[in-house]
């Protein structure tokens, strides 16, 4: 490895090893206005959660509904068995060309 790469490669892990403690910390404003165990902090941590789950919860309900409406449809298709020496057949039977006065030799 040369050193190029070995620099980069230490910079890389240093910054990993320094993301999760920037990726926790809470926007300016909560952090300085709240304390760690502050009732007024959880409280908005729990109206994420719930603004958050509100449309996830919508979105599923209609997937799963769309879903099992997919599955109990009563006009569903089968797929169709083909008989393959009649496929054979059809597919060697000489092209029809139409003669002179429109009838076929």
């Amino acid at each position: 490895m040369t050193n190029v790469r070995r620099n980069l490669a230490a910079t890389a892990l240093m910054l990993l090893g320094a993301a999760p403690r920037a990726l926790a910390q809470s926007c300016a404003m909560c952090a300085a206005s709240f304390g760690p165990n502050d009732p007024t902090s959880r409280a908005i941590s729990w109206s994420i959660l719930f603004l958050m789950a509100a449309p996830y919860t919508i979105v599923l309900t209609a997937a799963g509904l769309l879903f099992y409406m997919h599955r109990r449809g009563s006009g569903r298709r089968r797929a169709a068995i083909i008989d393959l020496a009649k496929a054979a057949r059809l597919l060697r039977r000489p092209a029809t060309v139409p003669g002179p006065q429109g009838e076929t030799p």
